[in-house]
């Protein structure tokens, strides 16, 4: 496979993940924020089935992306290389295991509807903290990508891979990204929401650049560090 070829595929797998993912979201994010998020796993089975299927889509596309950028990667710095496959890995290996937790809900919720009250607010404090720890699995991967896109775009500008706008942009993104986590999982209240967006700008050009040019392999060191 040419490197253009992967590039152009890494680019779709990109779109993919992005997609998959916020698609999934958006339809978990309105029943687990329910009181009753339980019950509601049980009655909407279905729906938690295929956010655990778009979530597991959104891995193996992680890993792909990897995969098929380590090649082009390695010509410039094998380090970066290795190590951009095992921060996608990681987030990989976290957000399964909370795709994972989206059945384990619709199992509790059918054992809630049979169970004594007594039994049901036990059954909510396991639910609950498997709720945080699907949370935590979240920002663990978050943590993972941001560390290991900004190796990736440190390269991507120092050897003009891409335009050096497009990879300024990914270094603010994943800086940020990884500020936003950090405030999230030590339970600051700084930034917001908006602290995404750059990363979520980035992480829409980038594959639509990928998928139109590709990258310019024009300025390859003599040898790989």
């Amino acid at each position: 496979m040419s490197h253009q070829l992967a590039a152009r595929i890494a680019g779709l797998l990109f779109l993919i993940s992005t997609s998959s993912y916020m698609y999934a979201d958006s339809i978990l994010s309105p029943l687990l924020r329910l009181p009753d998020f339980l019950m509601q796993a049980a009655q909407h089975d279905s729906t938690l089935a295929l956010a655990a299927l778009l979530e597991f889509i959104n891995c193996a596309a992680v890993v792909g992306i990897s995969i098929l950028v380590y090649p082009i990667i390695k010509q410039y710095s094998e380090r970066v290389a290795i190590g951009y496959i095992a921060g996608r890995v990681i987030e990989a290996a976290m957000l399964i295991s909370g795709a994972v937790i989206l059945m384990t809900f619709v199992t509790m919720g059918e054992k809630l509807a049979v169970s004594s009250v007594a039994n049901s607010e036990q059954v909510y404090i396991m639910g609950s903290g498997l709720k945080a720890e699907r949370y935590f699995s979240f920002l663990m991967g978050m943590i993972a990508l941001a560390i290991a896109g900004f190796l990736l775009n440190v390269t991507l500008f120092k050897y003009r891979l891409i335009p050096r706008l497009l990879s300024a942009l990914g270094l603010l993104g994943y800086v940020m990204l990884l500020l936003k986590v950090l405030f999230d999982f030590f339970d600051v209240s700084m930034g917001g929401s908006w602290m995404y967006m750059p990363g979520a700008l980035f992480e829409l050009l980038l594959p639509l650049w990928l998928i139109f040019k590709g990258f310019d392999l024009r300025h390859q060191p003599t040898t790989a560090v």
